[in-house]
């Protein structure tokens, strides 16, 4: 499957001239040089039930511009009826081809391709007859940056977000019980001095207060990255500021506890 749902091409000139690139992409061609994938003749012409070949390939190929519109039956019965109309001229073509390909703006679909195999058989024709839908188009557009440029000028397919660097042994960030511990004790100490801080109309700096932890505590690139044996140290420095609130310092005063212990936490008792 695609990684992308491109739009369909509506231009029935434009798209053969799709399909030549696509194919020239393929089978590593050029359509300038050797008879390679061209198109065959022009609008008004005799193309005898074809619009792309290549000699050298002994491929042909037609194309198919459908409504997407459409109901999915009637695109189906359309391109059946195609296909065995173009099948018919096909036999006035004067050179030999070992495959025949329906190309078409109409999504992958099972069941076109098992009547072009019924046709196959039925006729016992010495030539392969395969469907290629929108979807399988895709798949190789997206396989080259000319192509995906010059018919798709607008796409532009989604950066990759460069990984997550690997946090270093020995920090805080590889210690999960640690690491929930140190997030839940900020949390805690931010939740209560935001209720002094809305006296003032003030908003607690978050960001500020992570980044005075990172420095105090070595964290370099992050929280997670403040080593693991600073850990006793850090909680400590957590839970005497959260103590320190007029919040923490009022509950202490009538004996209760502002926090769970680290071996607390671990067993999901909750204070």
């Amino acid at each position: 499957m695609p990684k992308y749902q491109l739009p369909p091409l509506k231009d029935a000139t434009r798209f053969e001239e799709f399909i030549c690139d696509i194919f020239n992409a393929i089978e590593n061609t050029n359509s300038y040089t050797n008879t390679d994938f061209q198109t065959f003749g022009v609008s008004g012409q005799n193309q005898k039930g074809i619009d792309v070949f290549s000699q050298n390939s002994q491929t042909v190929i037609q194309c198919k511009v459908k409504d997407a519109y459409k109901r999915a039956d009637t695109i189906r019965k359309t391109l059946i009826a195609d296909i065995e109309s173009d099948l018919e001229k096909s036999k006035k073509i004067d050179f030999t081809f070992k495959r025949f390909i329906l190309a078409s703006t109409f999504r992958d679909d099972s069941k076109l391709q098992e009547h072009l195999n019924k046709i196959k058989d039925e006729q016992n024709l010495n030539f392969s007859l395969n469907y290629w839908g929108w979807n399988t188009l895709c798949k190789y557009a997206e396989d080259y940056e000319s192509i995906l440029k010059k018919y798709f000028p607008e796409f532009k397919p989604k950066i990759k977000k460069a990984p997550k660097a690997e946090l270093p042994d020995g920090s805080i960030g590889k210690d999960l019980h640690k690491k929930n511990y140190m997030n839940y004790l900020i949390s805690r100490y931010a939740d209560w001095k935001q209720i002094e801080l809305n006296k003032k109309g003030e908003k607690f700096n978050y960001g500020g207060f992570k980044k005075s932890l990172m420095k105090k505590f070595k964290g370099g690139s992050g929280m997670n990255h403040i080593p693991v044996s600073m850990f006793d140290e850090l909680a400590s420095y957590l839970q005497e500021r959260i103590d320190k609130t007029i919040f923490g310092r009022n509950r202490k005063a009538k004996g209760h506890r502002n926090y769970s212990t680290f071996e607390e936490q671990i067993q999901g008792i909750e204070k």
